[in-house]
């Protein structure tokens, strides 16, 4: 239920539900075709103007902090989400989401996490299918990193389930330490949530960030972009997941 519901606010609040519906009441009721085609077209002009859309994701990401000022951590956690399931499978195929694998390897070559654990379980159709913790350790192992220094959480599906599980398995090994989350800017929110309702001591540090530099040049300022109408799609899916995770007490 608590999937469906979910998905259900998300398809509703989605931009292009919004759009398209505006342009369906606009051929359905014809007595108001004039405003509900002004709606739609407004609608449009706003979702896919990527200065608005910049600015959006600007204020919902987590912004990044600089490598040089974090203390070391005894472990760096790596939020999946970021592999795919696509053919050929002799290889680990990953989303532009795998700047989370690319930057733990890089704060453990700094020394500011000494071990990365992974959380993921199998988010692929096949049952017997890999774990995505297991297939981002083959990568870690392909970068050299040792394997005595990769840790792995395999059962979890959602965020929620990233947090409780990887609680469980930090106060066993690593009672009273604090550790580094590495996600995407746009879904820390969610996850330093759900890490410190499990009282988790926690640090954020972003990366993936969707947001860019503030321009205003006429391109960014009046000609639409597809790309800013995903933004807004980012933005709004984790605002849904937020509030259903505080409505179920996740968060």
């Amino acid at each position: 239920m608590f999937f469906f519901l979910s998905k259900t606010l998300y398809i509703l609040l989605m931009p292009t539900t919004w759009v398209i519906l505006a342009f369906i009441m606009c051929m359905v009721w014809k007595k108001y075709h004039q405003p509900f085609f002004i709606a739609g077209l407004a609608m449009l002009l706003l979702f896919t103007n990527p200065f608005i859309s910049n600015a959006l994701m600007r204020w919902w990401e987590v912004p990044p902090v600089r490598i040089a000022t974090l203390p070391q951590y005894p472990v760096g956690i790596v939020l999946g989400g970021l592999t795919t399931d696509q053919e050929p499978r002799d290889r680990v195929h990953v989303t532009g989401a795998a700047d989370r694998v690319l930057q733990a390897i890089h704060l453990y070559r700094k020394k500011k996490i000494r071990k990365i654990l992974l959380t993921g379980g199998s988010g692929r159709i096949l049952q017997d299918s890999l774990s995505e913790a297991a297939l981002l350790k083959q990568i870690l192992l392909q970068a050299n990193i040792p394997a005595r220094d990769i840790l792995m959480e395999s059962a979890s599906r959602n965020t929620h389930e990233n947090a409780v599980n990887s609680g469980m398995l930090l106060r066993d090994q690593y009672a009273g330490e604090r550790f580094l989350l590495i996600t995407s800017g746009y879904h820390m929110r969610r996850s330093l949530a759900c890490f410190q309702q499990q009282n988790i001591a926690i640090d954020a540090f972003s990366v993936d960030q969707r947001s860019e530099p503030v321009i205003f040049t006429p391109d960014v300022l009046f000609f639409p972009k597809a790309e800013a109408l995903l933004k807004w799609e980012v933005v709004i899916r984790e605002m849904v997941g937020m509030l259903t995770y505080w409505v179920v007490g996740y968060v």
